[in-house]
């Protein structure tokens, strides 16, 4: 038995479970229930992921892997770690995620090399201070416990470039956090913020912010001071306004205003010409702005529950759009001029007042999905669908369609009634007749037979 077999075998022991090699990657085996991988180098293992086997203690066997790089023991009830983790000489990746930790367990400490640590929803309510003293560092998840108050200490952490304290109950930082100038990516989110601290203005490094679910109630001009930003998340908050400044983030590829009360948008909104992705969801507006059809290089945008009544013509200058969504809102009449978005892959119209689709829906001939589910009145299934030779899911469940026509059968997609189907037509929730719906629920192959013998 080689050093693998021995480890493997001991931990069927310890979990009382067998392990069965599932799939061979460029790394080596990963195992049922477990995942554990072994390099080129004989006996030599470097990953290591157990998570779900009850564990209160960590099992001695792992202390044996002294070539382990990185190990993954969320989901278990883990509440304190013996001194034998030093042993772990080379671990770069802890995750103890989804434990029983109420303190930092100091012996990790001892990890020189640690890289990335993951301590997320434990029960740790004192800020770990002596995790500074870790020079190699650079990403520390500390999510879902519960401090409120960070010490000054944080100062320490000047080589953290990933953090993540969402949901701790934080609502406010200390001055000196600005010290953290390698920090790129950070997660307030879900946490009790009335505004944004001034210190995190004075991160320039910072590409990734998230503070959204906070109380926020508006964002200061100096946002445009995080002139490295790509992505900047400030939903489910009560915004009411963006700052003209926003405009200047020229390198925002992402933005996340979703769920606030913004009703209008910063005259020089447009001028952020690198954003490739708006999510402006839940906020009323009753027409789409005009800044954001001027975004000619948004791929993605978001309009759900906006209580938009009307599609604007200017639709059609968002050539590069690929994704729209636009259910719950108060759309009856859909424009030319949406037909003629040529990279459109994604349309999203249920839940408005629609109770046609126009002829020219042929013209999106890239869509691969098209949903007109729920709230619409729909009641015809257009042919032109037959030139939509990339579509592969057309819910229009929860609409007025009795008949089945002859062209649908001979389309490729299935046609089904289930309302969890991912693809093919569905008609969940139609007054079906023709054909009988005991009929479309057993599939299109009886729906065929039932055509031939009707006809």
């Amino acid at each position: 038995m080689d050093f693998t077999e021995n480890i493997i075998d001991k931990l069927q022991k310890v979990t009382g479970k067998t392990f069965k090699k599932s799939v061979f990657n460029i790394d080596g085996w990963v195992y049922d229930d477990i995942a554990l991988y072994q390099t080129n180098k004989k006996n030599e293992i470097v990953k290591l992921k157990i998570p779900y086997a009850n564990f209160k203690s960590v099992p001695e066997i792992i202390f044996e892997i002294k070539s382990l790089k990185e190990l993954s023991l969320e989901d278990n009830e883990i509440y304190d770690f013996p001194e034998k983790i030093k042993n772990l000489e080379k671990l770069r990746y802890l995750n103890l995620a989804n434990n029983k930790f109420e303190k930092f367990p100091d012996f990790v400490l001892d990890l020189k090399k640690l890289e990335a640590l993951d301590l997320t929803n434990n029960n740790i309510n004192d800020f770990p201070c002596k995790l500074g003293k870790i020079e190699n560092l650079l990403e520390l998840n500390l999510s879902r416990n519960f401090f409120e108050t960070l010490p000054d200490c944080i100062d320490l952490f000047t080589n953290i470039s990933y953090l993540n304290l969402s949901q701790t109950g934080l609502k406010d930082l200390p001055e000196n956090f600005f010290k953290l100038g390698n920090l790129q990516e950070i997660d307030l989110s879900n946490n009790d913020f009335e505004h944004i601290p001034d210190c995190l203005y004075n991160l320039k490094n910072i590409y990734r912010l998230y503070l959204n679910g906070n109380k926020l109630k508006n964002i200061s001009e100096k946002i445009s001071k995080l002139t490295k930003l790509e992505f900047l998340n400030i939903g489910f908050n009560s915004i009411t306004k963006l700052p003209e400044s926003i405009s200047e983030l020229k390198n925002l590829r992402t933005l996340v205003v979703d769920y606030n009360k913004i009703s209008k948008l910063p005259q020089k909104f447009s001028d952020l010409k690198n954003l490739n992705k708006l999510d402006f969801s839940g906020n009323i507006v009753e027409s789409i702005p005009p800044q954001i059809t001027e975004l000619t290089n948004l791929e993605e945008l978001n309009l759900i529950a906006c209580e938009i009544k009307s599609i604007t013509k200017k639709i059609n200058n968002m050539k590069k759009l690929r994704t729209l969504l636009l259910m719950n809102n108060r759309i009856e009449k859909l424009p030319d001029e949406l037909f003629e978005l040529s990279n459109l892959r994604h349309l999203e119209l249920g839940m408005n007042n629609i109770f046609s689709i126009p002829e020219k829906i042929f013209k999106l001939n890239k869509l691969e999905s098209l949903s007109f589910a729920q709230g619409n009145t729909i009641s015809v299934i257009p042919e032109e669908i037959i030139k939509l030779k990339k579509l592969k899911y057309f819910d229009l469940s929860g609409n007025s369609i009795t008949f089945i026509p002859k062209f649908a059968v001979k389309l490729t997609m299935d046609i089904s009634i289930d309302d969890k189907a991912t693809k093919g037509i569905i008609l969940f929730d139609n007054p079906l007749e023709f054909p009988p719906i005991d009929i479309v629920a057993k599939g299109k192959p009886e729906i065929i037979k039932y055509y031939k013998e009707n006809s």
